[in-house]
């Protein structure tokens, strides 16, 4: 469990937010970017391991809401982190997608034109209907069970990462001095905090793992156990990763990576650095698959929980589409809009989503009746220290991607609204 959520969190974000943090003047200390954000999400997770100690089936937050808040109030919560967690993994596999298909076209074509961004997202749109064929045709545990082979690979991957600098060093390229990982000159105060939300986008996926605990055995032990593992080792994994980069490389030349193998770009034979930077497609393609199979799993159970529900306001049943062709359908729409919506405010709102469920983590945990005061004040610290985290943000940034993120989270509930308005009327 721990190295198949490992796997899930670890894949694009090495790459995609190690150049991000390095773009938005995180500096030498964008290693301390990943350290903060590990400590933040392992904080926010353990909340919600007390929530599945009480309640260890798939819909533990269902169950821990309208236990602790109410039927209706708590079937709402309930509601809004599923559509979180459908959101969140929805938008970033269409980054990864995106990822995937620039990685691919940079093999051929040099980027920049018109025929460069064709082909990326005609890569994009080829691995997901593959991903889609093989999920159709041997189902979602023969399909969890390659992500976990990928994720070993992935992992795998990752370690030529981590050991850029010793490897730089046996070459004969001399290192940065050790002292350059606390130069703080390059690091811009205002941004080194929004440098912290943009790193949980590196750790996302975690909290949909809930949403697959009928795939593990022994779940009520291997999933809390997994998830505090991973979220551990995922953030030793990035931090000794980012150091062992800036070690090699100047934030500056960092900032225009194509991926973090570029690290080695002068010390590597071109043609070693081809095939090494061609794993990053498999471990794109592990990422896509592992998030698509939870959004799957949490649609599915989303629609069996409301139709069930005694709420007047219900996510609308999909009948004939069912929940893999509206996930990777919608990735796909995505994909192929990507330049217009802006993979940026993907992200932001990806950050955002995963803010909101931390702290529907801690609320959940405070109105539980059996936490103890030691939980209650992890999930009071967890609480504030998102909501400071997403105030800084939101004063530094732009509101679009939360004002988007909040219109989808309620959008299926308009019509069952509007019925329910009606009858009132009448």
């Amino acid at each position: 469990m721990a190295v198949y959520t490992a796997g899930n969190m670890i894949g694009t974000g090495t790459h995609q937010t190690l150049i991000g943090l390095a773009q938005n003047g995180c500096g030498n200390m964008l290693w301390a970017n990943f350290l903060l954000s590990g400590v933040l999400v392992t904080l926010s997770a353990l909340p919600l391991l007390h929530l599945y100690h009480r309640f260890p089936t798939n819909d533990c937050l269902h169950q821990a809401a309208t236990s602790g808040l109410g039927a209706v109030p708590g079937g709402l919560v309930a509601f809004v982190n599923g559509q979180l967690v459908t959101i969140e993994l929805i938008f970033a596999v269409t980054m990864q997608a995106a990822f995937f298909g620039r990685t691919a076209a940079s093999q051929f074509l040099e980027g920049g034109d018109e025929l460069f961004s064709l082909c990326s997202k005609m890569m994009s749109l080829a691995v997901l209907a593959i991903l889609w064929i093989l999920y159709r045709k041997t189902g979602a545990l023969f399909t969890a069970n390659i992500a976990w082979a990928l994720g070993v690979l992935e992992l795998s991957t990752v370690g030529l990462l981590i050991l850029s600098s010793p490897i730089a060093s046996f070459a004969g390229t001399r290192l940065r001095p050790l002292g350059a990982l606390l130069d703080g000159s390059q690091t811009d105060a205002i941004k080194f905090p929004s440098g912290i939300h943009f790193a949980i986008f590196a750790y996302g996926g975690f909290p949909g793992m809930i949403q697959s605990a009928d795939l593990v055995d022994n779940p009520s032990r291997n999933v809390p156990l997994g998830i505090v593992v991973a979220c551990v080792m995922t953030t030793c994994i990035y931090v000794v990763m980012s150091a062992s980069v800036l070690l090699v490389s100047q934030p500056a030349a960092i900032a225009s990576f194509q991926n973090g193998f570029d690290s080695l770009r002068d010390i590597l034979p071109s043609r070693v650095l081809a095939i090494i930077s061609c794993t990053v497609l498999s471990s794109v393609a592990n990422n896509i698959m592992e998030n698509a199979l939870v959004v799957i799993e949490n649609l599915t159970q989303m629609t069996a929980t409301t139709a069930g529900s005694s709420l007047p306001l219900s996510l609308p049943n999909l009948g004939m589409c069912r929940a893999d062709t509206f996930t990777f359908g919608a990735i796909a729409i995505l994909t192929m809009f990507k330049s217009e919506l802006g993979l940026g405010m993907l992200g932001d709102a990806i950050d955002f989503a995963l803010l909101l469920q931390f702290a529907i983590f801690a609320i959940l945990c405070i109105s539980s009746k059996e936490a103890s005061l030691g939980m209650l004040l992890v999930a009071v610290l967890s609480l504030t220290s998102n909501a400071v985290l997403a105030a800084w943000h939101l004063c530094h940034a732009s509101a679009l991607p939360m004002i988007m993120l909040i219109v989808l989270v309620f959008l299926p509930l308009t019509p069952s609204f509007a019925k329910a308005c009606s009858k009132k009327t009448d």
